[in-house]
């Protein structure tokens, strides 16, 4: 019985018996299980890889070796967060045959356990099995199970989706980490020694924990602010239990520690003394005011805020021939930082929320480190929450929205009013985030007045984290952009295309050279602006007479030819662009012939 797919002189059962006898040794699954695993191919716990080597890396041609390893090092853990898995290297991924010129040394299985071990946190070790068939060579890297979460070096969270990898979302992590053993402290139980006292409406008991009243607001601010929640139900203990307010162990209904914090009552909330804030307000004098908030969540959060709020000043500011009221702290900053230190904070550790306001900065500080896999570089761009039972509830009664929205938040409020974006200090036991109250870029609060001018919307986060890294850093290249931990690397270049287009920035320099600044017309007066203007104009005529005089001589030119003719950078390829368009609506050149994206055109005569 010859083997469909592979290598006409092996047979399906001699490549399958082989495997599945070595791999049974180190398994202990049963032969029929690999038999039927094999057959159906790739899965979420089967992979092919074609070769291993310094230049060709499972099939593929490359000129260095390390970044492959980052790519196995994503495989790897994506299947040690599923089941655990394994690839089957020397196996041509669409034929299924044996690549009878694959072969694995010793040194190189080392080292590639070595690489892997480097590139996975917490450090995964693979386990390497060695096959021959008929005289080929096939190499099993064996994934083990684990009941840790696994991200590679590069912080990227991964699983096994049938035959590929995805992103793992923030809402699976608490599942994922159920189903491996591991405990989420927001969803532990606790049996708290409170008998019951007090009936409901239908006569039945309500738990010595349990505040029926605080149980029937939240029911009831979920229904007013979303009445088609899944979390709605009919009776008290299926309401409780799907907002995983409560847990069946043992057959007795126990509270977790977001019911304590959600629908506790006094006696409950004592066992968590310090899910608790306190505020204090520090006065140029030196003289200082304390507030302490207690209470189940939802209290503490609607109290907090509205002493804060209430706290808000406001100055005037004149930009130009407009003028902006901006407060020192804006109303959406105070409510998203509020509710990220209650959300995220580690309620196992005995310590309180502090929020501590100076005469020119606010501090909110919030006990536990980043989760895994977030820092102070990263935080704006992944999330990772730590309660996500607690962020359910939160999103319910709006009070939060998707997980890693409200830092967007935060940096749009801060660049687009021209302030400072916050200021992260991890320290032994906390996180403290600094939010400074004055407008330290007056110009960066009227570019964003002046795009809603000329554009009609609301310039986005994106756009402001590129001008306020130009303006901050002056001048500053591509590749200096591109490593800012905060800017977008993939939209950087459209970014930078429609700045330059609005005339909000430019380059300077030539070539290689070429940086980014503010544009000089934001920078300058009414009657500087007119003189540049005019400059600006008279060397975009010396650019388009230069270009002339060359068709006058050649037969066409395209967009790199007319950069190196004018000496300018790869950066400047929109700015020709926009130069061909104008002359051609002026009639000095018409389009010659196109190849693919590459336009070439010809002076008209």
């Amino acid at each position: 019985m010859q083997a469909t797919g592979f290598c006409p002189c092996i047979t399906k059962f001699n490549i399958y018996y082989k495997l599945l006898l070595i791999m049974h040794k180190y398994t202990k699954h049963s032969i029929q299980w690999f038999y039927n695993l094999l057959a159906q191919g790739e899965c979420d716990i089967l992979d092919f890889k074609e070769q291993l080597d310094d230049k060709v890396v499972f099939g593929k041609s490359i000129k260095n070796f390390a970044p492959k390893y980052e790519e196995l090092a994503k495989d790897v853990v994506a299947f040690a967060n599923k089941k655990g898995g394994f690839l089957f290297v020397g196996i041509v991924d669409d034929t299924k045959e044996i690549n009878p010129s694959f072969i694995a040394t010793d040194a190189k299985i080392f080292e590639l356990i070595r690489q892997i071990q480097d590139r996975t946190v917490p450090s995964i070790t693979l386990h390497p099995h060695k096959l021959k068939i008929n005289n080929s060579e096939v190499l099993v890297l064996e994934i083990p199970f684990s009941r840790q979460m696994h991200r590679t070096s590069k912080s990227e969270y991964l699983i096994r989706s049938n035959d590929g990898n995805r992103a793992i979302e923030p809402h699976e992590i608490a599942t994922i980490q159920s189903e491996k053993g591991l405990i989420v402290y927001d969803q532990k139980t606790w049996d708290l020694p409170f008998a019951s006292v007090h009936q409901d409406k239908q006569g039945n008991p309500i738990p010595g924990w349990q505040d029926i009243d605080r149980t029937r607001l939240l029911f009831s601010k979920i229904q007013s602010e979303k009445p088609k929640s899944p979390y709605l139900k009919n009776t008290a203990n299926e309401f409780t239990e799907t907002l995983g307010l409560v847990k069946e162990e043992n057959g007795i209904q126990l509270p977790t520690t977001t019911g304590i914090l959600f629908i506790g009552n006094g006696k409950a909330l004592k066992e968590m003394p310090y899910s608790q804030i306190k505020y204090i307000r520090y006065y140029e004098d030196g003289s200082y005011k304390p507030f302490e908030y207690s209470g189940n969540l939802i209290e503490i959060a609607d109290a907090c805020f509205r002493q804060l709020k209430s706290e808000i000043k406001v100055k005037e500011f004149h930009f130009g021939l407009f003028r902006d009221y901006i407060d020192d702290y804006p109303e959406i900053v105070l409510r998203e930082m509020l509710i990220n230190a209650i959300v995220h904070r580690d309620y196992s550790r005995q310590q309180i929320i502090e929020i501590r306001k100076y005469p020119n900065y606010i501090e909110f500080e919030s006990p536990g480190h980043f989760p895994q896999g977030i820092d102070e570089t990263n935080f704006l761009r992944k999330t990772n929450p730590r309660n996500p039972n607690i962020m359910d509830v939160m999103r319910e009664v709006s009070y939060a929205e998707k997980a890693g929205t409200g830092f967007d938040k935060i940096f749009t409020a801060l660049l687009s009013k021209g302030k400072k974006l916050p200021k992260s200090i991890q320290n032994e036991h906390s996180i403290i985030f600094r939010i400074d109250a004055d407008v330290y870029s007056e110009k960066l609060a009227e570019l964003s007045y002046e795009y809603k001018q000329i554009t009609g919307s609301d310039i986005d986060l994106e756009k402001l984290l590129v001008l306020n890294t130009i303006y901050t850093e002056k001048k500053i290249t591509f590749h200096q952009l591109e490593a800012n931990p905060f800017v977008n690397q993939y939209q950087l270049r459209m970014i930078l295309k429609e700045l330059q287009e609005i005339e909000f920035i430019e380059t300077t320099g030539k070539t290689s050279g070429v940086k980014y600044i503010i544009h000089q017309t934001k920078l300058i007066s009414t009657d500087d602006k007119i003189s540049y203007s005019k400059l600006k104009k008279q060397e975009k005529a010396k650019q388009i007479e230069a270009i002339l005089r060359y068709l006058d001589t050649a037969d066409e030119i395209d967009n790199e030819g007319a950069r190196k003719l004018l000496i300018l950078g790869d950066n400047d390829i929109y700015f020709i662009s926009r130069l061909f368009s104008e002359m051609k609506e002026n009639s000095l050149i018409r389009e010659l012939r196109r190849d693919n994206r590459k336009v070439w055109y010809e002076r008209i005569k």
